[in-house]
C-alpha cells in the first residue's frame, strides 16, 4: 500500500523509531535462569498491498504483480490469462516494497530493506542484486531508462540510483539531489531528451536532471516552496505540444496536482488529488487517462480549459497499460485488474485472491479490560491477546496507532497521520461505524501522538505530539472528558517533539526529543525534562536531566515515589521536590548522528522489586537498590505486563512473554 507519509507513510515508510548507527558496549550476558520466555506469536495479520505492477514473459503471457506488506515481504503473481496466481516469492528479510518496474523483460523490485530485487515474469526465481546506495535504508520509486537501465530514489539521502545490468549500481546526483533533503520520493524518466524528474521531501522541490551532462534545475514554481513532498510523478509522452508531467505537491494542509508541459516549462493548470503515478496516454488520440478520488477520468491534454470526464468508479491505480486485446488495463490498490474498452465503454473487473500476511507490532499497552493490545505498522489496524484465555482477537478500522493511553473503561488512540484521536469503549462492541471507537479530533500541524498519560481525577488526558515532516515543535494535546475539547499546546520546550509523558501528583511531566518530524534536522541542543500545571495550563519549570541528550521516551514512578527517566542510553532519577537529578546510570552511548530519536526506552516497576527495561532493542532486568542492568533478551522492544505480572515485549511482528 502506497501511502502518504505527510505519510509515511510515507514511510512510508520506513525506519522510525529508532536512531541509525545506535551501539552499545555489552552489559552482562543473559542469565541462565532469567524467567520463561514463551512466543505467542503475530497479533495482525492484513493483505496490504504496498506496489502492483504488470509484466509480461517472453512469449507475451500477461501478469499482474503485486507486494503483500509482511514478515517477510510476499511478491506474487497474477496471471491473467489463468486467472490464478502462479507466483509467490519471499522478498528475502524485508517487509515489503512500494515501488516496482517492468523493463526489458525483467521486473524489479525495491525492497524496504533498500535492495533491488528482479524476476523474469513467470519464474519462480527471485534474484537479489544487493544494496543500491551505501547508507540508504529504503527504496522510494523506481522508473525504467532506456537499455535496460532503471532508475530509483532513496531514503533518507535523497539520492538517486542507476542500475545496469552490464554495469551495476552507480550515484547519478552526486550525492543528495537536493542538499538538507531526505526523500526522493517521485521519479519520472523522459526518454526523448534523456532527462530524470526527481520529486523531493519533505520540502517539496522538483528537480530535473539532465543524465548527459549531471546538471540540475528545479523546476517547481515558488508558490508550492512551502509543500512537504513532490509525491506521485507520471508522465504523458507523445504530445505534439509537449508532454505533460503530473506532479502530486503534498501537506497536510494543500494537496494539488500540477500538469506541467515539458515543452514550454509552465504549469498550465491544476487539479485536486490525483493518483498521478498511474497516467497514461491512449495511443491513437489525446485523451489521458488516471484516476482520483476513486474514479477514473480521461483529459485531453491538448485542451487544459475541457474539463476531465469520469469513466467509471475505480480504486487507485497502481498500474495501467495498453493489453494486447486493445483495452486499458488498470491494476488497483485493491488486487483488481480492470478491463476497460473506450470504443465500446465496457469495463470488466477481476479480482485475485492474495495471501494475508503478519506484520510489526508498532504500539503496546495493558488495557482495562486486561488484554494486551497493540497496533500495526504499517498497515495499522489493533488487536488485544486475552492472556487467560490465549486468544488473540483482531479489530480493523484505525490506523497506525503511535500511542495508547487508558482511562477508566476507555482506551485513547492517538493515530497517524495528522494527529487524530480516538477513544474506544471497552464494555460495547467494537464497531467503528457506529461510533465505538469514536474519533476526538486532531491537531494541525501534528503527526505522531506517541506520548500519553491520565488525570482521572481531573477527568483529563494529556498527550504528546511529534510534528509534520520537516518541521520542529511538537505539542502538549490537552483532552477534556466532559467537554469532549481538544487543546494544544506548542512551543512548551520551543523546537522539541513531547514523546514521554507522567502524571506525578496531578502535575504533568514531560519529557522532550530534539528531534522533528522527518527530514529536518534539530536546532536544540539537548532533551529537556518539564513539568505542566493541570490546572493552571502552564509550565511550571524545566530541565536538563543528562547534558546532550537527543531524548527522554520513558518516564516512570519509581520505588522511591520519585521520576525514573532514560535519556538515550543513560538512566536517572529525578526529585520533583527539590528539582534535582539525584542519580544517574549510563548503560550504552549512541555512536554517529541519530537521523531521528521518538522512542527507545520503555520502563516498568514489577510486583517483585525488579524494574523491567527494554531500550536499544534489548530487554534488562535492573536492580532497583544499585541500577545494575542484565540483559535478558535481545532483539525486542515496547513494553507492557498484564494482571499476573507476566511482561510482554514485541520482535517484530510477534509478541513475547515473560514470566520471571
Amino acid at each position: 500500500m502506497k501511502r502518504f507519509l505527510p505519510s509515511c507513510a510515507l514511510l512510508f515508510i520506513l525506519v522510525i523509531f529508532s536512531c541509525k548507527k545506535e551501539a552499545t558496549k555489552s552489559l552482562k550476558v543473559p542469565e541462565p535462569s532469567a524467567g520463561i520466555f514463551t512466543n505467542v506469536g503475530p497479533q495482525l495479520t492484513a493483505t496490504t498491498l504496498q506496489e502492483s505492477a504488470f509484466a509480461q514473459d517472453v512469449s507475451g503471457k500477461e501478469y499482474a504483480y503485486s507486494v503483500i506488506s509482511g514478515k517477510p515481504g510476499h511478491l506474487v503473481g497474477y496471471n491473467m490469462e489463468s486467472g490464478k496466481i502462479e507466483v509467490d516469492l519471499e522478498l528475502g528479510d524485508a517487509d515489503g516494497s512500494i515501488a516496482m518496474v517492468f523493463t526489458d523483460n525483467w521486473l524489479y523490485i525495491a525492497a524496504n530493506n533498500a535492495h533491488l530485487y528482479r524476476t523474469r515474469p513467470g519464474t519462480n526465481t527471485l534474484e537479489d542484486l544487493g544494496l543500491v546506495l551505501p547508507g540508504q535504508s529504503t527504496i522510494m520509486d523506481l522508473v525504467a531508462g532506456k537499455d535496460g537501465e532503471v532508475y530509483g530514489g532513496t531514503y533518507p539521502g535523497a539520492r538517486v540510483f542507476r542500475y545496469h545490468p552490464q554495469s551495476g549500481f552507480s550515484d547519478v546526483g552526486g550525492g543528495a539531489v537536493v542538499a538538507g533533503e531526505s526523500y526522493v520520493r517521485s521519479l519520472a524518466y523522459q526518454e526523448s531528451t534523456n532527462k530524470l524528474y526527481c520529486g523531493i521531501g519533505s520540502h517539496a522541490a522538483l528537480v530535473v536532471i539532465d543524465l548527459a551532462t549531471k546538471a540540475k534545475k528545479n523546476i517547481l514554481p515558488s508558490t508550492y516552496n512551502r509543500q512537504e513532498f513532490v509525491y506521485y510523478m507520471g508522465l504523458a509522452e507523445g504530445y505534439a505540444t509537449g508532454d505533460r508531467l503530473f506532479a502530486w505537491v503534498t501537506s497536510p494542509e494543500k494537496r494539488v496536482t500540477l500538469i506541467y508541459n515539458l515543452n514550454t516549462e509552465t504549469v498550465e493548470e491544476t487539479l485536486g488529488t490525483t493518483d498521478a503515478h498511474s497516467l497514461i496516454k491512449a495511443p491513437n488520440s489525446n485523451l489521458a487517462y488516471y484516476t482520483a478520488e476513486n474514479k477514473l477520468y480521461s483529459k485531453d491534454l491538448n485542451t487544459p480549459a475541457q474539463p476531465a470526464t469520469a469513466i467509471t468508479d475505480c480504486y487507485e491505480a497502481k498500474d495501467m497499460r495498453w493489453g494486447k486485446d486493445g483495452t486499458l488495463h488498470i491494476l488497483t490498490k485493491y488486487s483488481q485488474v480492470r478491463r476497460y474498452n473506450p470504443a465500446t465503454g465496457q469495463i470488466v473487473t477481476v479480482k485475485y485472491e492474495v495471501p494475508p500476511q503478519p506484520y510489526d507490532i508498532q504500539t503496546l499497552i495493558t488495557g482495562p479490560d486486561g488484554r494486551i493490545w497493540s497496533s500495526g505498522y504499517l498497515a495499522g489496524g489493533n488487536a488485544a491477546y486475552d492472556p487467560v484465555a490465549d486468544k488473540v482477537v483482531q479489530y480493523a478500522g484505525l490506523g497506525q496507532a503511535e500511542g495508547m493511553t487508558v482511562q477508566g473503561d476507555n482506551i485513547y488512540f492517538g493515530i497517524y497521520p495528522a494527529a487524530n484521536f480516538y477513544v474506544y469503549d471497552t464494555k460495547r462492541p467494537w464497531n467503528v461505524s457506529q461510533g465505538n471507537p469514536r474519533n476526538l479530533g486532531k491537531i494541525e500541524g501534528q503527526d505522531r501522538p506517541f506520548a500519553g498519560a491520565s488525570v482521572a481525577d481531573k477527568g483529563k488526558l494529556f498527550f504528546g505530539t511529534v510534528p509534520g515532516y520537516g518541521k520542529l515543535g511538537g505539542a502538549l494535546v490537552e483532552y477534556t472528558v466532559s467537554s469532549g475539547k481538544l487543546e494544544s499546546y506548542t512551543g512548551v520546550v520551543e523546537n522539541q517533539s513531547v514523546v514521554s509523558l507522567l502524571n506525578y501528583k496531578g502535575i504533568i511531566i514531560g519529557g522532550t526529543s530534539i528531534s522533528g518530524g522527518l527530514g529536518v534536522s534539530p536546532s536544540a541542543p539537548e532533551a529537556k525534562l518539564f513539568a505542566w500545571s493541570v490546572d493552571g495550563k502552564a509550565k511550571l519549570y524545566e530541565i536538563t536531566p543528562v547534558t546532550k541528550a537527543w531524548a527522554i521516551t520513558s518516564l516512570m514512578l519509581g520505588p522511591d515515589e520519585k521520576i525514573w527517566g532514560m535519556a538515550d542510553g543513560t538512566l536517572f532519577v529525578f526529585n520533583p521536590e527539590t528539582k534535582e537529578v539525584e542519580r544517574t546510570k549510563k548503560y550504552y552511548d549512541l555512536t554517529g548522528t541519530p537521523s531521528h530519536i521518538w522512542r527507545n526506552a520503555f520502563m516498568l516497576m514489577h510486583p517483585n522489586g525488579n524494574i523491567y527495561a527494554t531500550f536499544n532493542s534489548k530487554f534488562y532486568k535492573i536492580n532497583a537498590n544499585t541500577l545494575e542492568a542484565s540483559v535478558l533478551k535481545e532483539g525486542v522492544g515496547l513494553l507492557a505486563m498484564d494482571k499476573q505480572g507476566r511482561l510482554y515485549m514485541r520482535a517484530a511482528q510477534n509478541l513475547w512473554r515473560y514470566k520471571p
